[in-house]
């Protein structure tokens, strides 16, 4: 089992107390050493000032009167103290677990703003139909004549001559898109209500309008 971080910091400070105990004991011994050497060094000055007499003028039998510094003491030299340090206890290194490298952080893809949905086109607003009264008109009233399955057959050449360049001035493409939307209708009104809402600038009292619609009623009835 793994140790945890506060067990191991109390075994590093034991550790510290041992040795600073080791240490204590020998700061002692080394004072006890230094105090035998400063006496020994005492020791030995002493002697060097007996040396130093001058006996020269002294007759025998006058060292009686020597004073007692004068005689030196017979030094027995011991052995030098060797200092033999105690042994220390070093303790053995303990094994530190090796922290866990802690997970880069993933890079963060800045992702580009989605375009913003362009708007739905507006429905285009349905053409408004004129208020006009086509009930007592003459293209209502009249025979149209033989029935058509399609309006463009109902329409000699010279009638869409006429109403390419008059009615639609000059448009052959507005002339063929209205017959074709025209030809999809069922009803008469409804074909009705298609020319006033495209168309209201007619004149639908005209001769031309009257002939166009004629050709409608071919088809419609």
């Amino acid at each position: 089992m793994e140790k945890n971080s506060t067990e191991i910091l109390r075994e590093i400070e034991s550790a510290l107390a041992e040795l600073k105990e080791k240490v204590r004991l020998l700061e002692e011994q080394v004072a006890q050493y230094q105090k035998l050497a400063e006496e020994e060094e005492a020791a030995a000055q002493e002697a060097e000032s007996v040396d130093e007499v001058d006996f020269t003028d002294m007759e025998i039998g006058e060292t009686e009167d020597l004073p007692e510094a004068a005689v030196a003491p017979e030094i027995i030299a011991g052995p030098e103290p060797v200092f033999k340090p105690e042994p220390i206890d070093v303790p053995e290194p303990i094994d530190m677990p090796e922290p866990e490298p802690e997970p880069l952080p993933e890079p963060v893809l800045e992702q580009e703003p989605a375009p913003e949905p362009e708007p739905a086109p507006e429905p285009a607003p349905a053409p408004e139909i004129p208020a006009v009264d086509t009930s007592r008109m003459a293209w209502r009233l009249d025979k149209p004549g033989l029935p058509v399955k399609n309006i463009r057959s109902g329409i000699s050449l010279y009638d869409r001559a006429l109403f390419i360049g008059t009615l639609f001035k000059e448009d052959y493409a507005l002339y063929d898109k209205t017959i074709g939307e025209l030809n999809a209708l069922t009803t008469l009104d409804e074909a009705v209500d298609y020319v006033l809402a495209h168309f209201p600038d007619w004149n639908f009292k005209s001769d031309i309008v009257y002939n166009f619609m004629m050709a409608i009623r071919k088809k419609l009835g």
